[in-house]
């Protein structure tokens, strides 16, 4: 008798851990397949911001030149007055001075591509086309012009 008990315990255990496995498995589909259409705008050859977090909401597009001819070199960006920027994507040779606040107020935020923000709050950047490489770089807000950088510290 212990022993059907037995193997009635080890058949149910292993259902279950098969159909836990089965869930988890698409669960995690679902997720790659999210992961794959941010990955598709990470493609982007240029900054995109986005009024919701996730990469959603309004896109805009930063540093396409407007005529075919042009050079695209820096851009000085307000969010709408209502709508701050919460999600950026920065490809490989942009620079992008992100700040908390309009007209470049509060603590800046420097990153370099390519590098992306998920979920935060810009009211003001400056976009800059650069070279290649990444460089992320923060006001500390505690200036201390004999350290070197001054103001900003290399994270």
């Amino acid at each position: 008798m212990a022993e059907i008990a037995l193997i009635i315990c080890v058949v149910s255990s292993l259902s279950a851990s098969m159909g836990g496995g089965f869930y988890m498995f698409k669960k995690e589909q679902e997720n790659a397949a999210k992961e794959e259409l941010i990955t598709e705008k990470k493609a982007s050859p240029y900054v995109t911001a986005y009024t919701e977090c996730d990469y959603k909401g309004d896109e805009h597009v930063i540093g396409k030149p407007e005529n075919s001819g042009d050079v695209f070199v820096k851009s000085d960006i307000t969010a709408g007055a209502n709508k701050p920027f919460k999600s950026l994507i920065v490809p490989a040779g942009f620079s992008v001075d992100t700040y908390p606040n309009k007209n470049k107020g509060g603590a800046k935020l420097t990153l370099g591509g390519p590098s992306d923000q998920k979920c935060t709050s810009i009211k003001s950047m400056v976009v800059t086309k650069v070279g290649a490489g990444d460089m992320i770089t923060t006001d500390t807000g505690d200036c201390d012009p004999s350290r070197p950088g001054g103001c900003e510290i290399t994270i």
